[in-house]
């Protein structure tokens, strides 16, 4: 049972992992590069698609860590990779979440998309290191 949840948390990990890279280097970049105009039918789009994508597979991985932590004690499993997966919910829910809201309201403001970009490098190499962790210690 325990190699099967593994498999489900590195799966999930790994979704996560590509794309937030992808994210990093091509998608946040790319918001400066949109017209102020287009830009807020744009980041609602992007919010909404992304959202079908990220949500479910954040909590794959997080019912996943907390399962392992419970069922499979070891020092990464139960305290490393969780408090990484934290992080990068915390991020996620007082960073990330809010500017783009705040870009959805008032549309292209550049200090916003910078911001969003220089602290979305959180979580990249949180969930760079979660997954590295996780085949590393298998």
């Amino acid at each position: 049972m325990i190699h099967w949840i593994l498999d489900i948390h590195t799966f999930a990990s790994g979704i996560m992992t590509g794309l937030v890279w992808f994210v990093q280097i091509n998608h946040y970049p790319l918001f400066l590069r949109i017209g102020s105009q287009d830009f807020p039918e744009y980041e609602r789009e992007h919010v909404r698609r992304t959202g079908w994508i990220v949500a479910p597979t954040m909590l794959l991985e997080l019912t996943s860590c907390v399962t392992l932590a419970y069922l499979h004690p070891s020092v990464w499993l139960t305290y490393f990779s969780p408090a990484l997966i934290v992080g990068i919910w915390l991020s996620t829910f007082l960073v990330q979440m809010p500017l783009h809201g705040k870009l959805q309201k008032k549309g292209k403001l550049n200090d916003s998309i910078q911001l969003l970009i220089y602290s979305n490098w959180l979580r990249t190499l949180s969930w760079t290191a979660v997954f590295a962790g996780l085949i590393l210690n298998r």
